[in-house]
C-alpha cells in the first residue's frame, strides 16, 4: 500500500514472516527496540546485540532525556546520514524513533516494524512524533515518516486482552469519524469475535485505508487531520489523571464517549445518536477500565491541550452520525459542569473505585 506524506509516498507492506524482519535488521546500522519485544525475539537477535538499543516502552521514557541518550549512542557508533535505523515496537518506540531520526544530522533513513494493534491499525502511518516534556503530554514533536513500514500480524499473538482492546479503541475512533458506512461496518465487525485473526486483519487494513484518505487531504494536522484527535483531548487527560493506569487506546475509547456526551449536551447530536455510539464503544470496554481519577489533574491537563485557544477548549466533537469537527467552548464553570456530569452520571457508575 502507498501511504501519503507531505511531498511523497512511502510503502506499507504486510509480511507475516519474521525472516523479513531479520533481513532488515541485518542491513541496519542500529535497531531501536521495545524491551518486551526484544525478550520475545532475543534468541534470534543476539547476533545483532552490538547494534541494538533496548528501551522500556513507557510514558516515563517518552521524553527528551531518552532522545538525548539515543543521540549519544548514535554519536558513539559514528552513525552517518546514509545509515539505516530499524525501529521495532509500539507507539512509544515509534515516537522516539521518528523524533531522533528526524533530528540527527537533519534526517536518517528508517524502517518501522509496528508490534502492537494500536500501532499497526493507526499510529504507524502519518509520520507523527509526540514527546512528553515538563508535565505536558505530547507537547514536542514533528512529522518524519519512515521509508517503509512492515506489518507482521503474528506480533498480535503476544498481546494480552488489554493490549488488543487498546488497539480496538483507536480502530473505533477512525471508523467513527469516517461516515455512516464505516460505523456500520465497525459495529458488525465488533459483534464478531474480535480476537479472530481474519477479522483483526480486516479491521487493521480498513483503518489504514480510512486514515490514508485523510492524510491525502492533510498530511500535517493543518485541517481535516485534526479530526484524528477525536477522543484524544479527553483521553489524554484521563491518562494523566489516572497516572497512565488506563492504556492509551482504552483512554481514547472512553474519551470518545466523553466527547459524544459533551456534543449531546450541546445539542450537536441527538440523544439517540449518542446512545447508538455509546453501545458500540461499550462493546470494547470493561468495568476495570474505569480507574479512579484525580479531577484536579484531569482539568489541568484538559486546559493544556494543543488544540485550545486562550481561555477556550478546542474539542473534536460529532455533529452527526459519522461526522466530526473542531469546536471551541469557553473554559468556564458551565462547560466544566457538563464534564463533571459525565463523571457522575456515567464514568463513576462503571468505575471500580470511586
Amino acid at each position: 500500500m502507498k501511504i501519503f506524506a507531505k511531498n511523497h509516498y512511502y510503502n506499507l507492506e504486510f509480511k507475516n514472516s519474521f525472516q523479513k524482519l531479520y533481513k532488515e535488521v541485518n542491513n541496519a546500522t542500529l535497531i531501536i527496540i521495545d524491551k518486551k519485544v526484544y525478550e520475545i525475539l532475543k534468541n534470534n537477535l543476539n547476533r545483532f546485540k552490538k547494534k541494538i538499543i533496548i528501551i522500556k516502552a513507557s510514558e516515563k521514557n517518552k521524553t527528551i532525556q531518552t532522545t538525548l541518550k539515543i543521540f549519544k549512542i548514535f554519536l558513539s557508533k559514528k552513525v552517518k546520514r546514509d545509515d539505516l535505523i530499524v525501529a521495532i515496537g509500539g507507539g512509544i518506540i515509534q515516537d522516539l524513533a521518528t523524533f531522533t531520526t528526524s533530528i540527527y544530522m537533519r534526517g536518517l533513513k528508517w524502517i518501522y516494524f509496528p508490534t502492537t494493534l494500536l500501532a499497526q491499525a493507526d499510529s504507524c502511518i502519518g509520520g507523527k512524533s509526540s514527546i512528553n516534556f515538563s508535565n505536558f503530554k505530547n507537547i514536542l514533536g514533528n512529522f518524519y515518516p519512515p521509508s517503509k513500514i512492515i506489518i507482521n500480524t503474528n506480533f498480535l499473538k503476544t498481546l494480552n486482552d488489554d493490549d488488543i482492546r487498546s488497539g480496538i479503541g483507536e480502530i473505533i475512533k477512525v471508523h467513527f469519524l469516517s461516515g455512516k458506512n464505516s460505523i456500520n461496518y465497525l459495529r458488525s465487525s465488533l459483534k464478531k469475535h474480535k480476537f479472530n485473526k481474519t477479522n483483526l486483519n480486516r479491521l487493521i487494513k480498513n483503518s489504514i485505508i480510512l486514515k490514508n484518505q485523510i492524510l491525502k487531504k492533510d498530511a500535517e494536522d493543518k485541517n481535516i487531520r485534526l479530526k484524528m484527535n477525536y477522543g484524544h483531548t479527553f483521553g489524554h487527560s484521563l491518562e494523566t489523571a489516572t497516572k497512565n493506569l488506563i492504556p492509551h487506546g482504552l483512554a481514547v475509547n472512553i474519551g470518545l464517549d466523553m466527547a459524544n456526551f459533551f456534543a449531546f449536551k450541546k445539542n450537536l447530536i441527538t440523544k439517540k445518536i449518542y446512545y447508538d455510539l455509546n453501545k458500540i464503544i461499550n462493546l470494547n470496554l470493561r468495568k476495570k477500565d474505569f480507574k479512579k481519577i484525580n479531577k484536579k489533574l484531569f482539568f489541568s491537563s484538559l486546559k493544556k491541550d494543543k488544540k485550545n485557544k486562550r481561555n477556550f477548549y478546542g474539542f473534536i466533537l460529532p455533529y452527526n452520525f459519522g461526522k466530526v469537527d473542531l469546536f471551541y467552548y469557553e473554559m468556564n464553570s458551565f462547560n466544566d459542569e457538563i464534564i463533571n456530569d459525565y463523571f457522575l452520571s456515567i464514568y463513576h457508575k462503571r468505575s471500580i473505585s470511586e
